[in-house]
């Protein structure tokens, strides 16, 4: 039987989301199935991101060259790379790869799947997107939600019901090795010995939320809570205003900005617990990471969040853009070390049986079983032989 070749479309300039789902999935596919991720990369742009050499070499990455955000001849390109490598199915992520995922089936005939990761309204230019979304997205044979809230936004934009699939995300526990003991991780933080310390790990930007867990902090101090402190791992547009509300609330002593961390592992070592304030999310990998860690998490009641983690059992769940709330969830955390232990621990058996990564690669199979009309074997956890790594 011939190996079936996957071509994932992917914009990601860095690990994203989606991105860290293709590592995990080339990962533990079949030996009869081969999975290639198409990374767009214009010449202003970083090198990209060895998803390769993550994924242990069982994915080949390759380079989708473009000369803008619109550049006219990206299909032909996309179609000579399809070509190449004898692809027999299509994978898009978002409205560009969507575009070029139905041009790909036409032309080759080959079936088409789309993802839906959830959708953020921070601009006007990421709404125009969503309506390239809903202009195409319900054209692909069968769509992947990562969450049952992502899975009724594709409906809503236009998906038929019966070619929805729901695969939530998975972690990996491979990705969240670190040599750092708790010791050695808040000594390399510079962290100080006898403080509480929550951490919240994401690009800084509005629908993240940052600023409302600041507001949070803000209250706390006033409320005269001692020795507690907060760790914002990424980057992003909004440092420079998360900056200046740090500095406008007087707690600059209490949030900590640590820029981008490539390995977050160090991070969640270091801290006591994981805070998610966003403002809209799907399927959060960092609550997924934070939970199979047995991190404790404080989270807001968005997207996917109430899917993963329950408030009261695994978690504590507050409304999205509620400052007071996030600071209640905050204080009864930070004063009940053993109640975070218990949570943290439900939480950890609730990844193990539901976000495994070989289950979810199962699940990918029987969709691309069902859309060939053949069998194509179980996944493996035995490496097979590398791939060549990056081409162009």
């Amino acid at each position: 039987m011939s190996t079936l070749e996957v071509l994932s479309i992917l914009d990601a300039p860095v690990v994203t989301g989606p991105a860290r789902g293709l590592i995990h999935l080339g990962r533990y596919l079949p030996a009869g199935v081969h999975l290639n991720v198409a990374l767009f990369h214009a010449p202003d742009r970083p090198p990209l991101p060895r998803l390769d050499e993550m994924a242990r070499g069982r994915m080949t990455l390759l380079e989708l060259p473009e000369k803008g955000a619109f550049d006219p001849f990206i299909l032909k390109r996309a179609l000579e790379l399809a070509r190449r490598v004898g692809v027999g199915l299509v994978q898009s992520h978002a409205y560009k790869s969507h575009v070029i995922a139905a041009f790909l089936r036409k032309a080759m005939g080959i079936p088409w799947l789309g993802h839906h990761h959830g959708w953020t309204a921070e601009n006007a230019k990421v709404k125009l997107y969503h309506q390239v979304d809903s202009l195409t997205l319900p054209r692909a044979e069968k769509v992947v939600a990562v969450a049952d809230s992502a899975r009724k936004i594709a409906q809503s934009a236009g998906v038929a019901p019966e070619r929805l699939v729901l695969i939530p995300n998975a972690v990996d526990l491979e990705d969240l090795q670190t040599e750092h003991t708790r010791e050695s991780a808040r000594a390399h933080f510079k962290l100080e010995e006898g403080v509480t310390y929550g951490c919240a790990i994401g690009r800084l930007s509005h629908e993240k939320g940052q600023d409302v867990l600041v507001r949070a902090v803000g209250r706390l101090q006033a409320q005269g809570v001692k020795d507690f402190g907060v760790l914002l791992a990424g980057d992003g547009p909004e440092r420079a205003n998360l900056e200046a509300l740090v500095d406008s609330l007087g707690v600059k002593d209490r949030v900590r900005f640590l820029g981008h961390q490539k390995q977050v592992a160090a991070v969640y070592r270091a801290s006591d617990f994981m805070v998610l304030p966003s403002r809209s999310e799907a399927m959060p990998n960092v609550l997924l990471e934070a939970m199979a860690l047995g991190v404790p998490s404080v989270a807001t009641r968005v997207g996917g969040v109430p899917e993963v983690a329950d408030d009261g059992t695994t978690a504590w769940i507050v409304p999205s853009e509620d400052p007071p709330a996030l600071a209640e969830a905050m204080a009864q955390c930070l004063r009940d070390a053993t109640e975070r232990a218990q949570r943290a621990q439900r939480a950890r058996a609730v990844v193990a049986a539901q976000h495994d990564p070989r289950r979810r690669a199962q699940r990918y199979v029987e969709v691309y079983e069902s859309l060939l009309g053949r069998s194509l074997g179980p996944p493996k956890d035995d490496a097979r032989e590398p791939s060549k790594g990056a081409k162009e």
